[in-house]
């Protein structure tokens, strides 16, 4: 081997040696450490107070706090309600032979809230259906009068006051709402006051009690009487309420007794909102107390209905 090809031939082995010596190993799959995913909190759950959140969300919308929604329920100053009430009460005819569709009774109603807690409210009762005469020779009439009455109740409380100003027909302001409305006589006036006392039993039921003093002008002597309606509301949500109602009203001289008029009605009523449009329907009697000569001589002749359609905003 010539001194050329010597030379060549050292320099290929120690090129192969520095390569050889500068590699490193290629590690197999099993030796290659794997890289950790990232950490991902997982979504938190919707919390117990507010079951809608999440629905709400996923929707795009973000609903209103519990305690602003509650505020927009209350009503405020220049809310208003008005519509009428259809009554079917059993009462006498030319005949004095007592049935419902004898009568039949329409009352205008409306409230204006002047405040939160102040309510200017009006009636307008209307006999729409009546016998011409009555065996007793009364000539019943189609206008009842009107009344207007203040109602008002101290700040955060269920407690206040109600006072009533009338110019109606002799006698009037003595019958109840479930009393056939017997309008006879001229007009006179009148007023009553008594006490708005609502009481929380819990978290759905509700008693409502409102003793009133009611005195009236009359041609011959003025007419005098206690008037104590109640009710036992239980709320069934937001738009749905069942009632039971219990009224005692007394005949002129604040007179309990059947004969002179004195009368305790009882009986049940649902209520229903729907939208702006609120409904009502009753039915019970006009009076537990009964006799020959009184308004009722029996219990199935004090039979009533009612129904209610209002507007409320």
């Amino acid at each position: 081997m010539s001194m050329m090809s010597r030379s060549a031939f050292a320099m290929m082995i120690l090129v192969g040696v520095v390569g050889t010596a500068g590699a490193q190993p290629t590690p197999t799959p099993q030796e290659t450490e794997p890289v950790p995913a990232p950490y991902v909190a997982p979504p938190s759950p919707p919390t117990a107070s507010d079951p809608n959140q999440s629905i709400a969300q996923a929707m795009g919308q973000t609903p209103p706090p519990p305690e602003e929604e509650k505020k927009k329920k209350e009503p405020k100053a220049g809310d208003f309600d008005a519509g009428a009430q259809l009554r079917l009460p059993s009462g006498p005819d030319e005949e004095g032979e007592f049935a419902t569709w004898n009568w039949v009774a329409v009352d205008v109603k409306g409230k204006y809230y002047l405040l939160k807690s102040v309510t200017l409210n009006g009636h307008f009762p209307l006999a729409v259906k009546k016998p011409d005469m009555l065996a007793s020779g009364a000539d019943p009439r189609l206008i009842g009068g009107m009344m207007l009455r203040l109602d008002a109740t101290l700040p955060r409380s269920s407690l206040g006051v109600t006072l009533t100003t009338a110019y109606m027909r002799e006698g009037a302001m003595l019958l109840s709402e479930k009393d056939f409305p017997l309008f006879v006589g001229d007009f006179q006036p009148g007023i009553s006051g008594g006490i708005l006392a609502k009481l929380r039993l819990g978290s759905l039921l509700d008693f409502a009690l409102v003793p009133a003093f009611a005195f009236q002008k009359g041609t011959n002597e003025n007419y005098t009487a206690i008037q104590i309606p109640t009710s036992l509301i239980i709320k069934l949500g937001s738009l749905l309420k069942v009632s039971a109602d219990l009224g005692i009203f007394t005949g002129d001289d604040f007179s309990l007794r059947a004969k002179y008029g004195g009368r305790i009605y009882a009986g049940g009523a649902i209520d229903v909102k729907v939208g702006p449009i609120a409904l009502h329907a009753g039915a019970g009697v006009a009076s537990l107390f009964t006799d020959p000569a009184g308004v009722y001589p029996t219990l199935g002749d004090s039979v009533y209905i009612d129904l209610n359609v209002k507007y409320v905003k």
